[in-house]
Order: structure tokens, then C-alpha cells, then sequence
């Protein structure tokens, strides 16, 4: 029998590819038996694989990308973003900025939660103090929130402390809970151990009971307001951390969803009968981020000397698959307001260079890496052999994600050198550097970075509502932050998944990270 697989290149407003898709054809393989694609009826429920511990469902925590895989499923924000980019509205019909972005207006649309009670201001209200109350997870996002104004029941005007023009895109990262219900079972942590287990959403699934452990069943939510024909009657979310499992899981047609494959396991996949493989960029970038408070790492010619021997050309190639474009700063290439900057490269003469003129010598480092990621266990060992073509010793030491988040909170504890990739909650350029270079940002500032300069460029872009004066002011902080070696800025990443042929619609989401679920269809199905 014969088969085609096709990895495709999408292009997005201003996404740098450098390739089109190319399809092949292989013969004679053979796959399981499917069952019907719309995931009711006969046939089980789609299915989508995740990687690492989903550790609660309260949409506050929508900041970690598991959480934010199923939350997606189950809530619903007031805006969001299209593929070009824009702020659309979601919850919210209309939506405008004041001129000088110190509030926002915004009028409801006809929905209901799962228990059929209306979305009324109340629960915008009571979601967006809740989060400022809390202060964790999405909160990071709205700072500067100062209250919301109940118009009446279908018209809010969210008010803040001062200019911020970041926030009208923040509140794609806020998914809108049901007051009633939360309250209700509010205890004393204002819900987190309810929502930990329980939906209180309006999005187009319903939290069903589950029979194992890391596994979440979600059933279609049929009075959704944006239509249910289409959507899988059900979903189910399994994790499998290991992407050889994903891939044998995906030939077997035990899973239809897949985005934690390794490029070598993705590249395995071309050509099996009923799975169909992309590949398409993303706001994410792989990165090697310093600590730049203490240790050697705060010697400035050390993280030059990084930054010069690391084979940027051949990890690209090598280890990522030629999926992605080298980075030429602090932001993902498809991003804009970006200055002109030369892409990275290697130098090992001029890193060498750079040591003897330091005059450091028998230099040891250590970094940590993510060994549940395969790409990032090659990139290191690959840094690890570059720098000892130039003397430098690099000890390599693995670390679970929670671990290095826990680090993060206190500056004194964040590593020596961190391999991890970073993304942008939403398309803004300005969350992406804020939150990772701003020097109040604790727990998201990586490196411990402190610049005046960088700063007060954040600060005033943040404030100014002009678009083309924010824009060069972004531009003149990332200039000042590659100068100054905070991280190796590796490679922009494409995103890679895997569906079987009983779905359609998967695709990256455009805030956050992974797949955006709710655009998934049963093949075959009409949609709306």
C-alpha cells in the first residue's frame, strides 16, 4: 500500500521561513486500524499527548504551558489573538484602549458557563481581582491592575494605575471563571484547590471525570457560543513524556495529537499511512541564559566567550533539523521590532582571543539542562565539546523544570548557565523582554539582569500609546541587551506535531505555546 505524509512550512505574518514544504511518498507500510473521527459514537475520543506533570487546572497558572493545554479547552479570555497578530475579541464583543492606555472599555457577548448560568461583568470582576489578589501565575501578566468598573451586566471598563499599553494583550492569558461557583467553594485560598480539579469555564469542553492518573477527559460543550459542529464529541489528554513512545503511540493509532516529538522521531514519521507530520515557526527560542550576579558568569568576557564557541550553524542543522532560523538577539525572528542585527556565529580564534586578554585560564563552568528534552541533552553535550576545543571545562547537570522555576524566585539560587527555551505568553514584543530582562521581573528574569538603561527603554515603550516610538524604543533595548551577553541566543524553534487522520485543524496557538485546541475538527466534519 501506499502512503503520503507531508511536513509542511505555514507562513504567518511576519514569520521568517526559509523553506516550502516538501511531501514524499513511501510504500508498503502499514498502520492500526482506525476508529471514526469524530471521537463519539463506536469510536473512542481524539486523543492528545503532552509532556511533563499537568501540576493543577486553575487557570491562573495559564503561564505553565501544561496547564494552559487544557485550560484553553475549558475557558475562555476576553480577547485573544488571530493568526496576523491582532487583538480579537472572544468573550468580548467590542473592546477599546483609552488614548492614554490607563483603561480599558469593553462590552460581553451572549454566553454561558457550563452550568448554563450567563457570563455577566461579575465574573470579569471577580476573575481579574482574584488573580491580583493571588498574585501568581497570569498575575505576572497584569501588573498595574487597579480595578474594574461594572458598567452594567454586559459593559466593564478595566481600570490601571498607569499607562500600559502590554495589558490589552495580557488578558489573552486570563481566562474568565464563573464568580458564582467559585465562591462557592472558595475555602481559604480563594479557590486553588477547587479549580486544581474542577472547571468553572464557558469554553467549548466540560471537564469530565478521569479513570487514570495524568490523564484529563473533556466532553464538547454543545451550547458553546461559538458553535460546537465539528469539535470532537471528546478529548482526552494523556501524557507520555518520551517522544519514541509518542511516535509508537501514533503508528499504533492510540493517539491523534502529537507536539513533544524529536526531530529525529518527527522525520521517522514521514511517510506512515494516516499521520500527517508540520512543521511551522513559532515565538519560541532556544536560549542559554547567564546568571549575571555571581559565579564567573558575571565576568561579561566569559559569557562573550560562550557565546563565540557555541556551533549555532550546526545544532540548528544537526540536532534541530534545520527547523528553525539562528537568532540575532533577545526576540524570536517572526517577532516585530526587531533592530537589524548580524546573526549569531562561531569564533573559536576570537574566543580564544577573548580568554587570553581576560586572562582566564583552567576556566570550569557548569550548566543545567532538561534531560526529559533530547535536543537539549545534544545541545549541551555539542557546547560542552565546543568549549573544550578552547580549554574550558562545562560540567553538565540535569534539572527538572519545577526545580529551576523554584531557583528562579530568589535570586541568589538561578544557575550558573541555563539551557531552556523561552517563549512569549502573546505576540507583543514587549512581554517577551519585560518579563525576561526588566530587572524587577523575579522569577522571570533569568539571568538576574539589572541594566538602567534597559529599564527606563521598557518603561517608557510600556507607557507610550505611540506605535512607531514604542517600537524604537524595544529596539534599542535589545541592542543593549545583546551587548551586553545576558544569554546565548541560540535558534528561533519551529514547532513540530504529529495528527492522525481523524483530525484536522492542529496547529500552533498564537498565545501561549503547543497546539491551539480549540481549533481541532473531527475529519470529515463540517465546521461552523
Amino acid at each position: 500500500m501506499s502512503s503520503v505524509s507531508r511536513i509542511r512550512f505555514r507562513t504567518r505574518v511576519g514569520f521568517a521561513v526559509a523553506a516550502v514544504a516538501v511531501a514524499s511518498t513511501v510504500a508498503a507500510c502499514t498502520s492500526a486500524a482506525r476508529t471514526d473521527a469524530g471521537g463519539g459514537g463506536a469510536g473512542r475520543p481524539v486523543v492528545l499527548a503532552y509532556q511533563n506533570q499537568i501540576a493543577t487546572l486553575d487557570p491562573i497558572r495559564a503561564d505553565y504551558a501544561q496547564t494552559n493545554f487544557v485550560a484553553q479547552a475549558l475557558y475562555d479570555t476576553l480577547v485573544t489573538y488571530n493568526s496576523d497578530n491582532e487583538v480579537v475579541g472572544q468573550l468580548a464583543s467590542e473592546f477599546s484602549l483609552s488614548p492614554d492606555a490607563k483603561s480599558i472599555r469593553m462590552t460581553l457577548r451572549d454566553a454561558q458557563f457550563h452550568d448554563g448560568t450567563p457570563v455577566t461583568a461579575q465574573d470579569v470582576r471577580y476573575t481579574l481581582d482574584r488573580i491580583a489578589a493571588l498574585g501568581q501565575g497570569v498575575a505576572g501578566q497584569i501588573t498595574g491592575y487597579r480595578g474594574t468598573t461594572i458598567v452594567d451586566e454586559r459593559n466593564v471598563v478595566i481600570e490601571l494605575t498607569e499607562p500600559n499599553t502590554l495589558f490589552l494583550g495580557a488578558l489573552s492569558k486570563v481566562y474568565i471563571v464563573n464568580s458564582a461557583l467559585v465562591q462557592a467553594n472558595e475555602g481559604s485560598d480563594r479557590g486553588q484547590a477547587y479549580l486544581a480539579a474542577n472547571d468553572a469555564g464557558s469554553g467549548p469542553y466540560v471537564l469530565a471525570p478521569s479513570a487514570a492518573a495524568d490523564s484529563y477527559t473533556v466532553t464538547r460543550f454543545d451550547d458553546y457560543w461559538a458553535g460546537a459542529t465539528g469539535r470532537p464529541a471528546g478529548l482526552v489528554y494523556r501524557r507520555i513524556d518520551e517522544s519514541a513512545t509518542q511516535s509508537a503511540e501514533l503508528k499504533s493509532g492510540n493517539i491523534d495529537v502529537s507536539f513533544g516529538l524529536s526531530t529525529a522521531d518527527a522525520r521517522g514519521l514521514d511517510g506512515y499511512e494516516g499521520v500527517t507530520v508540520q512543521s511551522e515557526p513559532v515565538n519560541m527560542q532556544a536560549n542559554i541564559f547567564f546568571n549575571v550576579l555571581t559565579g564567573p558568569t558575571a565576568n561579561k568576557a566569559v559569557r562573550d566567550v560562550v557565546q563565540l564557541a557555541y556551533d549555532y550553524s550546526g545544532g540548528l542543522a544537526s540536532i534541530r533539523g534545520g527547523d528553525g532560523t539562528i537568532a540575532t538577539g533577545p526576540l524570536p525572528a517572526q517577532f516585530a521590532c526587531r533592530p537589524d542585527l548580524p546573526a549569531f556565529g562561531q569564533n573559536l580564534d576570537q574566543a580564544k582571543e577573548v580568554l587570553a586578554d581576560a586572562g582566564l585560564s583552567e576556566l570550569t563552568l557548569t550548566m543545567k539542562f532538561q534531560p526529559v528534552f533530547k535536543e537539549q541533552e545534544r545541545e549541551a553535550t555539542l557546547l560542552q565539546s565546543n568549549l573544550a576545543q578552547i580549554g574550558v571545562t562545562l560540567n553538565l547537570e540535569p534539572i527538572a523544570y519545577a526545580d529551576y522555576l523554584a531557583a528562579l524566585k530568589d535570586p541568589a539560587s538561578i544557575p550558573q548557565m541555563m539551557l531552556a527555551t523561552d517563549f512569549a505568553q502573546y505576540p507583543d514584543p514587549g512581554v517577551m523582554l519585560v518579563k525576561t530582562y526588566q530587572s524587577d521581573q523575579v522569577g522571570t528574569n533569568k539571568s538576574g539582569y539589572a541594566s538602567a538603561v534597559v529599564d527606563d527603554l521598557l518603561r517608557r515603550a510600556v507607557a507610550t500609546s505611540d506605535p512607531v516610538a514604542r517600537c524604537e524604543l524595544y529596539k534599542q533595548a535589545q541592542q543593549t541587551i545583546r551587548g551586553d551577553a545576558v544569554a546565548v541566543n541560540m535558534y528561533t524553534l519551529s514547532l513540530t506535531t504529529a495528527y492522525s487522520d481523524r483530525v484536522t485543524g492542529v496547529g500552533p496557538a498564537v498565545v501561549g505555546s503547543g497546539v491551539w485546541v480549540p481549533a481541532i475538527r473531527a475529519a470529515g466534519v463540517d465546521t461552523p
